[in-house]
């Protein structure tokens, strides 16, 4: 299967292991000090499989790397145009971005979305009336403002070699953080989406889901997790 690949003249090296495939892989990343796993997924589980984790699923949350999951597989590869990357006010999150435009310079996208995910109880606002949905609507606009400031000094403190040329939006969105970047993502057919390695979770986090774990379960494109 080597021979017929485009990079058929690369190096390449095959190793075969006996064991359960989440931890001869888990170990391999490991002893081989890999950088990047490139795993194959279900774009949606069903609900058995949510709860006990699919390989994909254990293995993004165990590497100590990071984890492009593709679920595009095709015999000639499929444009990138459009990558989406999550702009949280997290301390990883910096680290994200650059790589959401490396990976973009490679796979020669030319736009970036940068999605700012707000939480709705920022708001402190209970709308009743004209007056209270006024004062909210103001809120969501400085709060807007301060993410796009905030997430363009992140932009500009980047090597322009890596974003010259590429169309970068920002957009601010109000509501469950995951899941509502997935859902801006499948919305905008994006191609791929970036987002931060998830925290060690639980079996408390599968039950009661939040942040990336509902894009793990019904995944809206490729999928690029970036862990140092």
């Amino acid at each position: 299967m080597i021979s017929e690949t485009e990079h058929s003249d690369s190096s390449i090296e095959v190793i075969w292991k006996e064991g359960s495939p989440e931890t001869v892989i888990t170990e391999a990343c490991i002893d081989l000090k890999i950088d990047l796993l490139i795993l194959g997924a279900l774009q949606h589980e069903n609900m058995f499989q949510f709860y006990v984790g699919s390989i994909a699923r254990k293995l993004t949350r165990k590497v100590n790397c990071s984890v492009l999951l593709l679920i595009k597989p095709a015999e000639k590869r499929v444009p990138c145009k459009h990558v989406v990357v999550n702009g949280l006010d997290a301390p990883e999150t910096p680290m994200a971005i650059e790589h959401a435009f490396y990976v973009s310079n490679l796979l020669g996208a030319q736009q970036i979305t940068i999605v700012e995910e707000i939480l709705t109880k920022e708001i402190h606002v209970d709308v009743e009336d004209d007056r209270s949905l006024k004062k909210a609507n103001i809120i969501k606009q400085r709060l807007r403002h301060r993410e796009d400031s905030r997430v363009n000094n992140i932009v500009c403190a980047l090597p322009e070699n890596i974003t010259k040329g590429i169309k970068v939006k920002t957009q601010s969105i109000f509501g469950k953080r995951g899941y509502s970047i997935g859902h801006y993502a499948e919305v905008v057919r994006a191609d791929l989406l970036v987002m931060n390695a998830p925290i060690k979770t639980s079996i408390w986090d599968r039950i009661f889901p939040h942040d990336i774990e509902y894009i793990l379960s019904d995944l809206p494109t490729d999928l690029l997790i970036v862990r140092k």
